[in-house]
């Protein structure tokens, strides 16, 4: 399956090898410790894991994360692979960016079928959180907005599903007046992508909605040199959600699952949107651009709306969208919002069992209320001096949100970059949340649909 598969992932029977190099314990083999484990590297490693105390449940999710960690902790950006690329595409190579080393893992286990197969899940899911990180870490000069978009569209031949790319003059005629707006200053055409995985047909439609700001230079608003240090980072919302869907079609999970990918740069020039100017929305509502800087729910409220357009019964979205949720959580939490509490507490429950952080921050018409006072438009992009600006996104967001719509929203600004190398990460993109969204989107017990 793998274009460059030196990392290796094997299983023994207890009966056939006793000895391992390391040994774990519920409560130890957790996924902060598979992943100093696999940034480790060296030498081939047999893994024990004592397998008392756990539930048969929390058994197969622990390798499956365990598997999935050491691909996380091993996983480094290739220089010479960026070396190599050239002018060649991103997806060709993309195997070529990754470098997990060449130690083989093995994990001493009875060797049940549901063993094996998590063992396998946490393989794919590792490989495509590193596409998801390479895509992120690379220069943008080397990945704007067709570049991504082509990517998409090869991996959607591959996988054999739909993949419909929408540039300037079909989103004109769409209507999506937000996404243009953010892209005005750019030479380059905006994107919409859209990846369709059928996997239940006749059953409700999931969408994954992920903001891709190829760069970010804060438009008219523009940031200062350690603001826009890492601005390339600011498509990691796209990046997840598309390799999200490679992991659900080659899992060949069955539910009906779509990605729509809102792709732009924010930069300058004579033409970029203004302080003042007035836009409208896709879904036909007016907007004042405040703060030329809070583009991320521009792009983000034109691809709730074309989902919800297109049959999604639940959205959920994913972004680097605000600083505030990062001011208030840190490096390590995702702000998390949604409209609907039982989803929210499922996601939770959720996230225990595959080691992420998350934490639910308020919404409501304190927020809303924060962004009403434009005279021109419906409401503005942002509330000057009212803090709590994640709260104030999420709101202005929920905006797009139709009757009958599950929602989730994601603001992962904090966790989705390591900013300096740990002794679990390399530094660069995570693949923040991308654990949580597999294990919640392949949940049998989850509801997707009010």
């Amino acid at each position: 399956m793998w274009g460059v598969d030196k990392m290796k992932i094997r299983w023994t029977n207890q009966a056939e090898e006793q000895q391992a190099e390391v040994f774990l314990e519920k409560g130890r083999a957790t996924p902060e410790n598979f992943r100093k484990l696999g940034k480790k590297r060296g030498g081939d490693c047999r893994i024990v894991v004592k397998k008392e105390g756990f539930s048969e449940k929390e058994w197969i999710q622990m390798l499956c994360n365990g598997v999935c960690s050491l691909y996380d902790g091993a996983y480094q950006f290739s220089r010479n692979g960026v070396k190599m690329l050239g002018k060649q595409k991103v997806y060709e190579n993309r195997d070529s960016l990754c470098d997990y080393g060449d130690t083989c893992y093995t994990f001493v286990l009875e060797g049940s079928a549901q063993e094996i197969a998590a063992l396998e899940r946490g393989e794919l899911l590792g490989r495509c959180k590193g596409h998801a990180r390479t895509l992120g870490n690379l220069p943008n000069n080397y990945l704007h907005t067709e570049d991504l978009a082509s990517y998409a569209q090869t991996l959607a031949q591959e996988l054999g599903i739909d993949c419909e790319i929408y540039g300037d003059q079909k989103l004109e005629e769409l209507g999506c007046g937000a996404l243009l707006a953010v892209n005005q200053g750019s030479r380059r055409e905006a994107a919409m992508v859209v990846l369709r995985y059928e996997g239940a047909p006749g059953a409700d439609w999931t969408a994954l909605v992920g903001k891709g700001l190829m760069f970010d230079a804060g438009g008219y608003h523009l940031k200062s040199v350690d603001g826009m240090n890492g601005m390339k980072y600011d498509m990691c919302g796209a990046a997840e959600m598309l390799e999200m869907l490679e992991y659900l079609a080659i899992q060949k999970v069955e539910k009906n699952v779509m990605a729509v990918l809102m792709l732009a740069e924010n930069v300058i020039s004579p033409d970029a949107v203004k302080m003042g100017d007035v836009i409208t929305t896709l879904a036909g509502k007016t907007v004042e651009v405040y703060n030329t800087d809070a583009e991320g729910r521009l792009v983000l409220c034109d691809g709730i709306t074309f989902a919800q357009r297109m049959g999604a019964r639940t959205v959920i979205d994913l972004a680097t969208l605000t600083y505030s949720a990062q001011s208030a959580l840190g490096d390590q939490v995702v702000a998390l919002f949604g409209n609907e509490r039982e989803a929210l507490r499922i996601w939770e429950e959720t996230a225990e069992q595959t080691g992420e952080y998350y934490w639910q921050l308020p919404m409501g018409p304190i927020y809303h209320k924060m962004i009403e006072w434009s005279i021109c438009a419906d409401f503005a992009n942002y509330a000057p001096g009212k803090g709590a600006g994640a709260s104030v996104a999420a709101c202005f967001l929920e905006n797009f949100v139709e009757d009958g719509t599950q929602w989730i929203h994601l603001d992962m600004v904090g966790p989705s970059v390591v900013r300096k190398e740990t002794d679990e990460m390399a530094e660069g993109a995570s693949g923040a949340c991308m654990s949580t969204l597999a294990a919640y989107l392949t949940s049998t017990g989850t509801s997707f649909s009010k």
